[in-house]
């Protein structure tokens, strides 16, 4: 089994999106995956994942949507404001 790296930025072309990689390659980003041809439905592959064949045949891949990590910040204050261990 191969192991998963993170590739955010080694396989990101010039213009910043990602390079088709091949079966047997890691995908450098989290999206939507389709095939170049676009015989096939796109496929949701994450990032570091081992790029799929199709139907046992090699393919080249190109990323149809991208879904980039969101580093949101939580809507709600946990611990609450004011809370401290010693007061229980």
């Amino acid at each position: 089994m191969k192991k998963r790296i993170l590739l955010q930025h080694s396989r990101l072309s010039p213009t910043g999106q990602p390079q088709s990689p091949r079966t047997g390659d890691h995908c450098p980003a989290t999206g939507w995956w389709a095939t170049l041809n676009g015989e096939e439905k796109p496929q949701f592959i994450t990032e570091g994942s081992i790029m799929p064949s199709v139907d046992g045949n090699p393919a080249t891949w190109k990323l149809a949507v991208c879904h980039p990590q969101r580093a949101q910040a939580p809507r709600h204050d946990f611990p609450p404001k004011g809370f401290a261990l010693d007061a229980i």
